[in-house]
């Protein structure tokens, strides 16, 4: 159980740290050095092209947005965890 509450606190405070991540772009202007190092992402994708039985064909992805202020809210959702534990 405390590695589904560990888990589910790392999900949530990652999604958190992306939501400010993309919030915060909205504020900085483009030409700055910082808007560079915030915009900067990695797209992990998991993709089934396609899925193709006789009766139906089926297509998935999953994909993530990681950044700066992501890897930041799973510090914090680690430490969290860590003095709960």
């Amino acid at each position: 159980m405390k590695v589904l509450y560990i888990l589910l606190v790392l999900f949530i405070s990652a999604l958190i740290g992306t939501a400010l991540g993309e919030l915060l772009l909205l504020f900085i202007p483009q030409q700055g050095a910082i808007y560079g190092i915030l915009s900067s992402s990695i797209k992990p994708c998991w993709n089934i092209e396609g899925l193709d039985l006789v009766v139906l064909s089926l297509r998935c992805s999953i994909s993530f947005n990681f950044n700066i202020l992501t890897l930041l809210g799973i510090i914090i959702g680690a430490v969290f965890c860590l003095r709960k534990i």
